[in-house]
């Protein structure tokens, strides 16, 4: 069976940069044992398999894979997804404009919209709103598994914890030196039942940006991903309950910054609609670039 596929950079408009992701945008006769090798032969952070719907209210589906597991759900590959399928004029994309999608995914049915324009397709998709949980108990471990001080945690804030671990760190320069112990880390994870672990700062490279991060998941096959989105929104909901980031209004837009350290700069925009001193919605977005299609042979 031939299967056409494509690789797609996210969160950037610069071929080579961002985090690239792997998309089957018809991924209908495949089944999750082939998703899996597929995704294997990939050896990317994530593949992406769009299908039908399998529940009533959603236009279509999404399945994630790294090369070692399924995951709920991954923000750059849903970027390159709509990427992909606004340019292959798939779900009634096929003129210029702005649509919205009720995506199906194992983290329930999410909204999207995609804005399709002569220059550009930006996506933007809802994030489940995080429920935060302190975890200073892990601070420990935590210095052993990425080699810190005591000295370099940012104690304004707190370690927190969902699906993954987020760890605040003073200084950015600390950000890009860090030699994480990823045989460590993997085995601390998985032993907490946690995705990844997430270190951001609010020192940022660029002066309009709110957050620096660097993102980890060797549990699942991942050493470090590039550009993370479903980190950066949840990212974006802690630095508001912490009164990093002061409400301006009902929506607010904040940037991201992941994937300098590594050579893959991206920038994720994280929009939050706010009532008062509490988060109603977050979504995440982004561009994308294509930089290689074509067909993989598969039994």
């Amino acid at each position: 069976m031939k299967i056409a596929i494509k690789q797609i950079d996210a969160f950037t408009d610069i071929p080579l940069a961002g985090n690239p992701a792997g998309v089957v945008s018809r991924a209908d006769e495949l089944t999750p044992e082939q998703m899996q090798r597929i995704a294997h032969e990939m050896a990317l952070s994530e593949t992406a398999f769009i299908l039908p719907p399998s529940v009533p209210g959603a236009d279509l589906r999404i399945r994630w894979f790294t090369p070692f597991a399924e995951v709920p759900l991954c923000g750059h590959a849903t970027i390159a997804s709509f990427h992909a399928m606004a340019e292959e004029g798939m779900h009634g994309m096929t003129e210029l404009g702005t649509y919205s999608f009720a995506l199906e995914t194992r983290s329930g049915i999410l909204s999207v919209s995609v804005e399709k324009t002569r220059d550009s397709i930006r996506t933007f998709f809802e994030l489940p709103l995080p429920e935060f949980v302190r975890a200073g108990q892990y601070k420990l471990d935590i210095m052993r598994i990425l080699g810190i001080s005591l000295e370099e945690f940012d104690n304004r804030m707190p370690i927190v914890m969902e699906h993954y671990l987020y760890v605040p760190i003073r200084r950015l320069h600390t950000i890009f030196a860090l030699k994480p112990n990823f045989f460590a880390m993997s085995q601390f994870l998985a032993n907490r039942k946690l995705l990844g672990l997430c270190v951001f700062t609010t020192e940022t490279i660029d002066r309009g940006s709110a957050v620096h991060s660097r993102f980890f998941a060797p549990a699942v096959g991942i050493t470090e991903d590039p550009v993370t989105g479903s980190a950066n929104g949840p990212l974006g909901v802690y630095l508001f309950e912490r009164g990093e980031v002061l409400p301006t209004g009902e929506t607010i837009v904040l940037t991201g910054e992941q994937g300098d350290a590594i050579g893959r700069k991206g920038r994720v925009l994280i929009q939050l609609n706010v009532q008062g001193d509490r988060v109603e919605a977050v979504h995440v977005g982004g561009t994308a670039v294509t930089i290689l299609e074509g067909d993989m042979l598969i039994e």
